[in-house]
């Protein structure tokens, strides 16, 4: 194994970064020396999947373990649909091998670039997780390298506090070395993709509790943020069915999934540099209004590849540029059916007093999840991104203070994986199950070898 290097490791939203080491692992014993190294350098552990949360999640300041190397497709059974990989497989990549053998995954974040390994770790979820669940209903078994250097399999057993307490837990107890996975059967990787103008908060609730009658499997919203008063909570929904389209090329596919290396002819730096010069609130709520004033008030329908619809990114890569050179910060929370319009109503309300308005502004709708550090649940997310370049520390904190009591009074939950700016006593409060996993802490990893700068700060601080 190649000696760890002294490397700048930064989160997705540029905020925060470190100085550290940074192992590169090929293979099983190359984990095993990492072990072995920070054991005798008395270091402490992050893991690092494709490096796109948005704050130390996957990052410490003594060694943090790349998986990009533990990058192989072990095995794929494109019969019964099943495929066995390791944990730097990006998703894009494995994408690329079962759809055009029409399988999918379901729960899918919004990045190509995701490891698998960090999707289990973070138990993401996507635009049909209202329907499907969330990553973790994809899983069969995993094998995980603990503290002690044994690797244990891990089933998705019902009630399996371990593997309850390892997907979702961010790394906390050890490092994923295999993943088996069941794959959900597909048409065809086409879709009938549909957007539709949403006048007020009251209609986007009604959107999301009809999906199962309009027959509909992926939707999200992307709300309006300057709106106010009756058009409080003005969006697009944004939705599709898989439908079987015969005239699928394979290779055609591959196109949509592959990283575009310029944005009209520019380099991607160049590009949001330029952007960056036009980038304010002002061309944020002209753009908003486009936006919603292009979109009909009827469907409107079309076919199109799945990548492009659950990717919409890909096409303007490396878009964080635009918010150097503070960076940007993410929140995701979610709400109960009963109570979601009043607390969205209050956290737009909130945006607006501080005149900090979102740049993305998106709505999800979930199913509860059974893992212990799991934040979603029967109801609706908001999902807020705010450039840090135009307010002070002090701001931010306070803004995120206020925020977090919303958060607390309507017994919402945050998404650990976002948000970097709440205390230990309020994760407390939203995740009671924390203690299951302190429990499994002390019986694999007493040491305290793993860990993260995120599950420092939440878990032991």
């Amino acid at each position: 194994m190649e000696q760890p290097k002294q490397k700048i490791v930064t989160g997705f939203g540029l905020f925060k970064s470190v100085n550290t080491l940074v192992a590169t692992p090929k293979n099983l014993g190359d984990l095993t020396k990492c072990i072995d190294f920070a054991k005798q350098q008395k270091f402490k552990i992050a893991i690092q999947g494709g490096g796109n949360s948005y704050s130390d999640v996957f990052f410490n300041n003594q060694l943090v373990i790349d998986t990009k190397q533990l990058n192989s497709i072990k095995s794929f059974d494109s019969e019964n649909g099943e495929i066995t990989v390791e944990p730097g497989v990006r998703i894009g990549d494995l994408l690329n091998v079962i759809m055009p053998q029409n399988w999918i995954l379901v729960g899918l974040s919004g990045s190509v670039n995701d490891a698998i390994g960090g999707m289990l770790s973070t138990n993401v979820h996507g635009k049909d997780s209202w329907k499907n669940g969330n990553f973790s209903q994809n899983i069969i078994s995993f094998k995980i390298m603990l503290a002690d250097g044994t690797t244990k399999i891990v089933k998705n057993d019902t009630g399996s506090e371990l593997f309850n307490s390892i997907v979702g837990g961010l790394g906390f107890l050890g490092l994923i070395t295999e993943i088996t996975l069941k794959l959900k059967p597909v048409p065809s990787y086409m879709v009938q993709h549909q957007i539709q103008r949403i006048p007020n908060l009251e209609k986007l609730v009604d959107f999301f509790y009809s999906l199962e009658e309009n027959g509909l499997e992926y939707a999200h919203a992307l709300l309006n943020p300057f709106a106010s008063g009756e058009n409080m909570g003005q969006g697009i929904s944004d939705s599709c069915r898989f439908v079987n389209e015969q005239n699928c090329s394979n290779e055609k596919f591959k196109e949509f999934l592959v990283k575009k290396p310029r944005v009209y002819q520019l380099t991607p730096k160049s590009f949001w540099s330029l952007c960056k010069l036009l980038w304010n609130n002002n061309t944020n709520r002209i753009l908003c209004d486009i936006r919603y004033r292009r979109t009909s008030t009827s469907n409107v329908q079309s076919i199109i590849p799945f990548p492009k619809y659950q990717y919409p990114h890909s096409a303007k890569p490396n878009f964080n540029l635009l918010f150097t050179p503070s960076g940007f910060f993410e929140i995701q929370t979610i709400f109960s059916r009963d109570i979601v319009m009043q607390a969205f109503m209050e956290l737009l309300s909130l945006s607006r007093h501080f005149r900090l308005y979102p740049f993305i502004c998106g709505i999800k709708r979930h199913k509860s999840d059974s893992s212990h550090l799991s934040f979603a649940n029967d109801g609706l997310s908001i999902t807020m991104n705010f450039s840090l370049n135009a307010i002070t520390t002090e701001q931010r904190d306070e803004y995120c203070k206020k925020l977090t009591d919303i958060i607390l009074k309507h017994e919402g939950k945050t998404y650990l994986a976002k948000h970097p700016y709440f205390s230990q006593d309020d994760f407390h409060r939203m995740y009671p199950n924390y203690k299951k996993i302190l429990q499994m802490k002390t019986k694999y990893d007493p040491d305290c070898l793993f860990l993260s700068g995120a599950t420092k700060r939440l878990l032991i601080d």
